[in-house]
This record gives C-alpha cells, structure tokens and sequence, in this order.
C-alpha cells in the first residue's frame, strides 16, 4: 500500500501502527465469532471510560415489533439537568453490519448528548449474517418509529430528531432517511442526517488510490464480507434490494439535509464522495468534508491530533445548526 502511506497523515503513522498490531484488519470471513469477541473487549474499555463523563444519565428500553416477533434495545442518553424538552440524535453504530454493538459508542453518545445538550438514542439491531437485510435496517427503524411516536415521554422536542451513524451505521441511517420519507409514518420529518465515513456501496468498484484497491484497518476483503453477509448472496451474483445499498436508490429527492465526513484514504471516500454529489444534484442540502490522510474510523484512533480535532468540530457544529434551525 505504497501510494495509501504516502499519503498517510503524520499524526497517524504511529495510530496505525498500533492498530495493525493490535490485530487490525480483523479477520471476519475465517474468524467471524473470535472479532465479536474482540469488538466486546473494547465495548468494555468503552463502558469503563465513559463513567468519566458526567452529568448524563442512561435508560435502557425495549421496544417490541407489532407482531411480538422480536424486541429490541434503545439506550437513552440525557443530560441530567434538562428543564425542558431536548432535540435528539438517533444513533446506528457500526461493525460492517456484521459486528459491534451499541453501548461500543458509549463515550460518543455520552460525548453528543453532554456537549451538544440534547438526547441521544442509540439502537441495538441485529447482525448479519444471522439476520441479513431487511432486519437490521427494519430493527433501526422500528427503534426511529417509536421514539417518533414516543420521544415526548423521554423529555424529547419530537420535531427536532435528528439521525446519524458510523460507516454501516452511516450505511444503515442513509438507508433510514430514504425509507422513513417513502413510508411517512414518523410524527415529524427527519431534520437531519450524520453520515460518518458510510458505507454505502455494495458494488465495492470505486478505487481508493490510483493502482491500488486496499487501505487501513476495514479493508476490501472484510467490506466484501459484510455486504455478502447482509445481502445474503456475493455482490457479484445479483443487485441489491432497494434501501439495501443506500447510494444506488434511484430517488434521492426529499431527503434530510445531510453531512458526509470521511477519510481521503478511506476505502468509502469515492462512494461517499459520489453520493454527495447526487444529494446534491437531487436537491438535499449537503456538506461534505474529506480530511486529508485520514483512514477509518481515524478520528476515534488518535483523537486529539488536529486532523481528528478538525473532525469533531464540524460535525459537532453540523448538528448544532440543524437543531437551532427548526
């Protein structure tokens, strides 16, 4: 990856490094329960660190399928001294669609609701390949629908919820933004989607670098891995359903406005770059920011190098706009 560390932000040299020897890229396709474990252990790091910040509470609800099929876990984030209904950020993680969960982004979703004051509600959907599309896109909204239907209880402005994620969670909440506007069920529209280095294309055919089709920590083999798992074929045996792959849905009209923040030497940046363009072109207000240098996930790596400092502050005034604006 001679052209991809050239390239390479200095401040990451030695992130990545560590990464990589940490055991990054995770083997999913021959060691798929041995990463779950690994995304565990650092689900627990992430638990144990965010007891540090204060000032938040946390709530956890169950939210049952109409037809008692299933239930599924929201945990709520509120800041304590809320006097007042809060706007909210509905959160997917990430994990390729095939790992992590989501108290992982405990110290992010903690972080979001102290520095942003507003609730935060991230969603535990299922996996694949246990359960491919549609359930963990349907587990995302059915959590988006009741909050809608129920935020108020919760000390929620209901027509201030915003959606976010990160790479598949980024994947699943463009997928989400296009689902909830064609079925119109929500309370209030959407005002807002986060999309974090998402993954969006299972067609896996943009190039990353000029002669060379990989980079670090999530690479091409894992991403091929987790679209196969989801669609429940290999994406070169057929299409994928519609909201399955959010950047090829034909109409992107209507949508929230929405912010795209990815690495330059992110396996995503084309994809991601592309489907700003056709927000974009299709009339959605949308902000795109691609960080020079930046790898996967990098702003989680080494956060407090400039490059990431760089990261949080606009997204984190991405989102304060949004919520000040209606």
């Amino acid at each position: 990856m001679k052209n991809v560390a050239v390239r390479l932000d200095k401040g990451l040299v030695d992130p990545v490094e560590a990464m990589i020897q940490a055991g990054y890229p995770l083997d999913l396709d021959n060691n798929l329960i041995g990463a779950r474990a690994f995304m565990e252990a650092i689900e627990a790091q992430s638990l144990k660190a965010s007891e540090n910040i204060d000032g938040i509470s946390k709530q956890v609800i169950e939210v049952n399928y109409p037809d008692n099929s299933h239930t599924i876990q929201l945990y709520v984030y509120k800041p304590t001294n809320a006097t007042e209904p809060l706007p909210a950020l509905y959160w997917t993680h990430g994990g390729g669609l095939v790992v992590g969960t989501a108290q992982l982004d405990e110290v992010m979703t903690k972080t979001f609701a102290k520095n942003l004051n507003c609730v935060v509600v991230s969603v535990e959907y299922r996996l694949a390949p246990d359960f491919p599309f549609p359930t963990p896109l349907e587990d995302v909204y059915l959590g988006l629908k009741w909050i809608s239907e129920n935020g108020k209880d919760l000390g929620i402005n209901t027509e201030k919820i915003a959606i976010g994620g990160a790479s598949a969670g980024g994947g699943l909440t463009a997928a989400l933004a296009q689902i909830t506007r064609d079925r119109k069920e929500l309370v209030s529209p959407i005002i807002y989607q986060l999309l974090m280095y998402p993954m969006l294309d299972y067609k896996n055919t943009m190039p990353l670098v000029e002669g060379e089709e990989d980079t670090y920590i999530w690479c091409k083999a894992n991403n091929i891995f987790g679209w196969t798992s989801y669609l429940g074929h290999s994406p070169q045996e057929g299409n994928a359903p519609k909201y399955a792959s959010a950047l090829h849905t034909e109409n992107l009209e209507g949508l929230p406005p929405a912010m795209i923040l990815v690495g330059g030497i992110d396996l995503f940046v084309e994809e991601d770059i592309e489907y700003a363009k056709r927000l974009n072109n299709a009339g959605v207000s949308t902000e795109l920011h691609v960080y020079p240098g930046g790898f996967h996930g990098f702003e989680g790596v080494a956060p407090n190098i400039p490059i990431s400092q760089q990261f949080q502050k606009d997204l984190m005034a991405g989102i304060q706009a949004a919520f000040k604006s209606h």
